[in-house]
């Protein structure tokens, strides 16, 4: 059986964030850094379910967003269905976050209770601007699950 490329692979991931500390690190060439990510790494295959649990203030969501390339990752690569997305800018970038969603923690501040199911998963396809035929051809095929 042969083995089947990860959809989603984090080597090695990084984020740090400078913190300068008084007026003399204006001066020097020394800066502090807060470790937000630290040498992450892991892959997720097609079909599998992947959960990312810690406390408060641990770095999931500065991970979740540096996988996304909402903020860029100070070392490390991401690799999404076999493109190194750590190295993508622009055009590319966008093009690739058709295919990459992220859910917060809090579903009250990223699911609208006042919205069908339906109208929230659709809503980031009309945002990339595809046709209205094929929002709901998936429609469709969403009500035959």
């Amino acid at each position: 059986m042969a083995t089947q490329e990860p959809l989603l692979e984090v080597q090695n991931l990084s984020k740090l964030y400078p913190v300068r500390q008084g007026i003399r690190s204006y001066f020097t060439k020394k800066r502090l850094n807060i470790r937000a990510v630290d040498d992450v790494s892991f892959a997720i295959s097609p079909g599998e379910t992947f959960g990312l649990v810690g406390e408060s203030g641990s770095g999931k969501t500065t991970l979740g967003s540096t996988v996304m390339m909402l903020q860029p990752p100070s070392s490390g690569s991401i690799i999404f269905q076999g493109k190194k997305i750590s190295e993508f800018k622009g055009s590319q970038l966008r093009q690739i976050r058709k295919s990459i969603q992220i859910v917060f923690q809090n579903p009250y501040a990223s699911l609208d209770p006042r919205q069908r199911v339906g109208d929230i998963v659709a809503e980031p396809l009309r945002v990339f601007k595809v046709e209205k035929k094929e929002i709901a051809l998936k429609e469709d095929e969403r009500s035959k699950l």
